[in-house]
């Protein structure tokens, strides 16, 4: 199973636990400006739309990773953050 396969399938489990998959997203555009967020996805093609949508139009490095999930059930989600200064 190639890591596109286990991505997948990791995204899947979550989606059938919950009805809805939470997100870490993380980028930093070409200015240096970068955002942290947690996104939420009803399906794995929604995913990959969002995707495929950002790689398009994005001007800088993006990902969106599944979060780890503890012993309890809660997971290691992302806090918001959105800054960065023009020329560092």
């Amino acid at each position: 199973m190639n890591s596109k396969e286990k991505r997948e399938l990791k995204f899947l489990r979550r989606l059938v636990e919950k009805g809805e998959v939470l997100m870490n997203y993380d980028s930093t555009d070409c200015d240096g400006c970068s955002t942290s967020k947690v996104v939420t996805f009803k399906s794995w093609k929604e995913l990959i739309e969002t995707e495929e949508s950002e790689a398009e139009w994005c001007d800088g490095w993006f990902s969106y990773s599944l979060p780890f999930k503890f012993p309890d059930g809660s997971l290691d989600l992302n806090e918001s953050y959105n800054g960065g200064q023009w020329g560092e």
